[in-house]
């Protein structure tokens, strides 16, 4: 019975709080992995994590998850932006302060929490020194490390969430489209490319980059993460460009590959060989597969070709208000598994050194059902 009534009650908070139910949904699961952990509470302060919690886009803040209770920290500059954005969460207490831990011990609010969890995958040894060293004043508190504790209700998007990552990715082919029809041609170099591509996502509505834009070309394509230069195309080279647009946070992140020319017959071969290896990992994805296997998938096909040893990144990763996000979907780990809701970034590359590189790049939903693409690369090689 009292069980029921609880029920009830949590019910009645949800409906007076207008908290969006994800968000409400994400805490009981946060607060189910803390009696996991074994701790008490836990000590937020990856602002990508903050900002999946509460919505606070800002540049400074801090959380303290309690079993009851959600403590948000922040300073001055940011007193009347919370206002504005910070969801009606339950038992949310706000505090304006420059230093929340300090603010924390003086005020009692671990008294009850004898075992505080913290993202030390996110702060540096000094750091935890600090906090350790604060928490021992009281000596009432200890420090425990919680890894991934947030990430793993933070990696499957909701349906709000999944809408803008969408229009993120909207926006992205429609730049491309834009830069290959009104940019892209000999003698205009890989920084113009990349100036034109943070101008024209703009003013399609993306709030900015998602990440520092790559566009290599030539000899130069063999960099996997070349950043744009005053080189220049030239008549038949291939030309990479990689690049992310970013809607309410969120982003995209996308490759391209094409040939300013014409191509030879090992680029199109090359090309058709890493979309069908990009196409056979999102065909195979399901919720719950591991990282580690879904990479083989492509890279196995990129091994039988012969061209394994010039396919030394990872497959793949997730997409969110991070564009690099867990899971990594890479051969070199074996702890990455795929949730369901995630977006995952599929993008097997080869680069053959002083010559040129390759890469694709797609983003998919993985669903229990049938996967959804977001985006959509060319199955050949475009030519100019």
């Amino acid at each position: 019975m009292k069980q029921k009534v609880n029920a009830k009650q949590e019910a009645k908070k949800q409906e007076e709080s207008n908290c969006p139910q994800f968000i409400d949904k994400r805490l009981r699961q946060v607060r189910f992995n803390m009696e996991d952990n074994k701790v008490d509470a836990v000590w937020a302060t990856h602002l990508p994590n903050i900002r999946y919690l509460t919505n606070f886009s800002g540049s400074a803040a801090t959380m303290l998850i309690l079993p009851d209770e959600v403590h948000f920290f922040t300073d001055d500059r940011y007193e009347e932006q919370i206002k504005l954005e910070l969801f009606d969460i339950p038992n949310l207490h706000t505090h304006i302060t420059r230093d929340p831990l300090g603010y924390t011990m003086e005020n009692n609010l671990l008294d009850n929490s004898p075992k505080l969890g913290i993202e030390t995958e996110y702060i540096t040894h000094m750091e935890a020194l600090g906090i350790r060293s604060k928490l021992m004043t009281k000596r009432k508190t200890k420090m425990f490390p919680v890894v991934s504790l947030l990430e793993k209700y933070t990696q499957p998007k909701s349906p709000e969430e999944l809408e803008s990552i969408k229009k993120a990715c909207k926006i992205a082919e429609e730049t491309f489209e834009k830069v290959l029809n009104d940019v892209i041609k000999p003698g205009v170099s890989e920084l113009d490319i990349a100036i034109e591509i943070g101008y024209i996502s703009r003013k399609l509505g993306s709030e900015g980059d998602a990440f520092d834009t790559i566009v290599v070309t030539g000899k130069r394509g063999a960099l996997v993460h070349g950043q744009p230069s005053k080189a220049k195309i030239k008549k038949n080279d291939i030309v990479l460009i990689d690049f992310g647009c970013k809607v309410n946070g969120f982003c995209s992140d996308i490759t391209r590959t094409i040939c300013v020319g014409k191509p030879t017959k090992e680029q199109k071969e090359i090309y058709s060989l890493l979309y069908n290896a990009m196409s056979n990992a999102i065909a195979e994805v399901r919720p719950g597969m591991k990282g580690n296997f879904l990479d083989s998938v492509a890279r196995n096909m990129i091994e039988e070709a012969g061209y394994g040893q010039y396919f030394q990144h990872s497959l793949g990763h997730g997409i969110g208000l991070v564009c690099h996000e867990k899971p990594i979907i890479s051969f070199r780990l074996t702890d990455q598994i795929v949730p369901e809701d995630v977006v995952l970034a599929i993008e097997p590359g080869i680069y053959l050194p002083d010559r040129f590189g390759m890469r694709v790049e797609d983003n998919v939903v993985v669903t229990k059902g049938k996967n959804i693409k977001l985006t959509n690369a060319p199955e050949t090689l475009i030519c100019l």
